[in-house]
């Protein structure tokens, strides 16, 4: 292919700085889990439980700061500065707005929230689960903050800053984590303490870069923005159905999470255990995903549709290769991660289990599902997007989730990750066929 919009170095530029920032933010979790094993399963179980909260709020503020993205990308694609700079300004105080409220629903509502989508927990679990959920609820405007500002570097190409600046983040998490825990003995509330200092002060810092580093848009001090009608409903017709289908998809994964406490804390403990792994083996995915809001953006805002193309079909040529190796390495040393995690004997048998057949499902068919969606997302087709995932996540994930474990009982737990790799090959087929054709690159923003 011809390199036109990017050069090749200039792609990997991009992606390996996001690969390697999805691998730190997902260590922010695993890090807390394991330090906080040696307290025992109830708070490993607690963790995990709110952290399928966490990851539902991060994945809406995110997905909101990607519609934002979008736009300001074609923009910048169609050499339309004024344009997006006001829309990184809209994006910023959307998402900032978004993280505040999330923050005083779930305060005010917290009992009631844990209740709701986990009636059968054990007390230590449930106390553990409030100490944690505050002191995660208290970081969202900090959450949302580090979304907007590190989407708006990476459309500008800077991601090497916002690399930098999670590095520096885990770092950090990594050191109040081994003071709280281990020094001052805090337990659970210290693992949440940890994460909220190290997110609020990571994200106050980026948000500063925004206006330090050269060639950057030169947005305006916050006390001068002003929303108006036409830039925020640019923002929304993109932010909203990507945020929908976040939301869907981990509301969906909340539901799975009550069939899995059905089957007990040593079942709870393992999943928890092999999601943490996985989530790093889905970071290469994850990074190329983020760097083709960029790259297929900008092509798309200037009109290179077959160069969209191309570069989509190489960089998923590249999730392959890179997450094939490291699914392998996880299949190989599947013991050895998940015995990081001072686990009980049954609770390491299940999470070997579920860790190897992952690894080769993952290695066939995960790209599909996820690093296509991207490139479908990123050229602005998202509402197809939105209802694929909507329908693979409710009928395959949750549905077979209760079907599996109906037919297959003897199987326990591991129906639960059998009816996700039935999502992942449904919807990796319907991108597929989408990405084959024309529809998706006939988007642009207007």
């Amino acid at each position: 292919m011809q390199w036109k919009t990017f050069s090749k170095k200039q792609v990997y530029d991009i992606i390996f700085p996001l690969i390697l920032e999805q691998l730190f933010m997902a260590a922010i979790g695993m890090f807390d889990v394991v330090m906080v094993s040696g307290i025992g399963e109830n708070a490993i179980s607690a963790i995990s439980l709110v952290d399928f909260i966490n990851q539902l709020i991060n994945s809406v503020l995110t997905a909101l700061a990607t519609g934002g993205a979008i736009v300001c990308s074609q923009y910048i694609g169609r050499k339309k500065v004024e344009d997006a700079r006001n829309g990184a300004q809209h994006l910023t105080a959307i998402v900032g707005a978004a993280g505040f409220l999330f923050m005083a629903v779930c305060l005010i509502l917290q009992a009631q929230i844990l209740r709701a989508l986990y009636r059968v927990l054990e007390p230590d679990v449930m106390n553990y689960a409030k100490q944690y959920f505050t002191l995660t609820a208290i970081g969202y405007p900090f959450v949302a903050l580090f979304c907007s500002s590190a989407a708006i570097m990476r459309v500008l190409g800077f991601t090497k800053v916002s690399f930098k600046n999670s590095a520096v983040m885990n770092v950090l998490n990594i050191a109040l984590n081994a003071l709280f825990i281990f020094v001052f003995h805090w337990g659970v509330i210290g693992a949440g303490l940890a994460s909220l200092l190290s997110r609020a002060i990571i994200s106050l810092v980026l948000f500063a870069r925004l206006y330090k580093v050269d060639d950057m848009l030169n947005l305006k001090p916050v006390y001068q923005w002003r929303l108006n009608a036409q830039t925020t409903g640019s923002i929304l017709q993109y932010a909203v159905p990507t945020s929908v289908e976040s939301s869907l998809f981990y509301v969906g994964r909340l539901l799975v999470q009550s069939v899995v406490t059905s089957y007990g804390t040593a079942a709870i403990a393992a999943n928890a255990v092999s999601l943490a792994i996985a989530e790093v083996l889905h970071m290469p995915g994850a990074g190329v995903g983020i760097a083709m809001i960029t790259i297929i953006g900008r092509c798309i805002g200037a009109d290179e549709k077959q160069e969209a193309r191309d570069y989509a079909t190489y960089l998923l040529k590249l999730v392959y290769v890179v997450q094939g190796i490291a699914c392998a390495v996880s299949a190989v040393f599947a013991a050895q991660l998940a015995g990081l995690y001072n686990l009980s004997p049954e609770t390491l048998r299940l999470a070997v289990t579920m860790l190897r057949t992952h690894s080769l499902v993952c290695a066939l068919i995960w790209p599909l599902g996820f690093t296509v969606s991207n490139v479908i997302k990123s050229a602005g087709d998202v509402r197809f997007t939105m209802v694929v995932s909507f329908a693979s996540m409710w009928g395959c994930r949750l549905g077979g989730s209760y079907l599996f474990g109906w037919m297959f009982p003897q199987l326990g737990i591991m129906n639960v990750w059998l009816a996700m790799y039935l999502d992942w090959a449904v919807r990796g087929g319907l991108y597929l066929h989408r990405f084959l054709g024309t529809k998706w690159l006939n988007k642009k923003a207007k």
